[in-house]
């Protein structure tokens, strides 16, 4: 039986990966963003100890940052 203290801890991971995804949403292109991103990600990691859980958490939202990217890389250019 999962104890309401793992539980807590299972929030607490699914809470700051959700920050992470929400602070980071507006998806820039430049260095210093992705930079950044990499940093807090890393520190919200070793908030959780790095667990399992936690990383494949962040993986998501960071992998969603980049599809994001990615996408918004095709769209043609507004030159007016």
């Amino acid at each position: 039986m999962v104890t309401d203290e793992e539980l807590k801890a299972v929030y607490g991971m699914f809470t700051d990966a959700w920050k992470l995804y929400k602070k980071y949403a507006d998806v820039q292109q430049e260095d210093e963003y992705w930079e950044s991103l990499i940093a807090e990600a890393d520190a919200v990691a070793k908030k959780h100890q790095n667990n399992k859980l936690c990383r494949d958490l962040i993986l998501a939202a960071m992998s969603e940052l980049e599809r994001k990217s990615k996408d918004i890389q095709k769209m043609p250019q507004n030159d007016t």
